[in-house]
């Protein structure tokens, strides 16, 4: 079965609950107050088998719009990215990060379980996440944790504008954190201009 059938066969469910596919982008999304919702899809086709792997992602605009005024952006890559991504298993430890299926009888068992998965798990899990102080919190609270989805010129982009428009009363703490942490990892000069800019831009916010 072809990826886009096995998107389309999620369609009615998602609809339900306020999800339209896009089809250039063949990933359903909701929209927010602060952007999307958005639910996509990676399929891989090996010999006669398949993987295929769910995401749940977020994408705040006013956050994208920002970063994307000081990162080295491709084409319309800044109207397409996605704030924060993650994989099932991210969330819920008991779901696999990708699922094989060896033939399309296998298709239905899945969608039932990543279905079930939503209504119980991913649906809140965006829910939570959309509220601007909790995605800050994900991004800052821990400025070790690796966010598997992103490098760290992203992640620190991204958090210190969370930062700046969420949780202004941190800006400052947190400023001096990714700082810090960039010295300690030594990342590239031009990354360290392109931070150092943002900050500018966000300091007279």
């Amino acid at each position: 079965m072809k990826i886009k059938e096995m998107i389309l066969l999620h369609e009615e469910f998602l609809a339900d609950f306020g999800f339209s596919l896009e089809k250039k982008q063949l990933h359903y999304s909701k929209t927010i107050t602060q952007g999307k919702q958005i639910i996509f899809f990676h399929h891989t086709h090996f010999n006669d088998a398949s993987y295929l792997e769910y995401h749940l992602g977020l994408r705040f605009d006013l956050v994208e719009s920002i970063i994307h005024k000081f990162l080295p952006t491709l084409g319309d890559y800044k109207d397409r990215s996605i704030t924060l991504v993650e994989t099932l298993d991210k969330i819920d430890p008991n779901m696999p990060k990708r699922y094989f299926l060896e033939n399309d009888m296998e298709i239905n068992g899945v969608i039932e379980k990543v279905e079930g998965f939503l209504v119980k798990d991913g649906f809140p899990w965006m829910d939570h996440y959309s509220k601007g102080i909790k995605l800050e919190r994900f991004f800052n609270e821990d400025p070790d944790r690796n966010i598997v989805t992103q490098n760290f010129t992203y992640r620190s982009s991204r958090g210190i504008a969370l930062a700046k428009l969420y949780n202004p009363s941190k800006y400052k703490e947190v400023r001096d954190i990714y700082l810090a942490k960039m010295d300690e990892m030594q990342v590239t000069p031009f990354s360290v201009a392109c931070f150092l800019n943002l900050l500018g831009y966000l300091d007279n916010l």
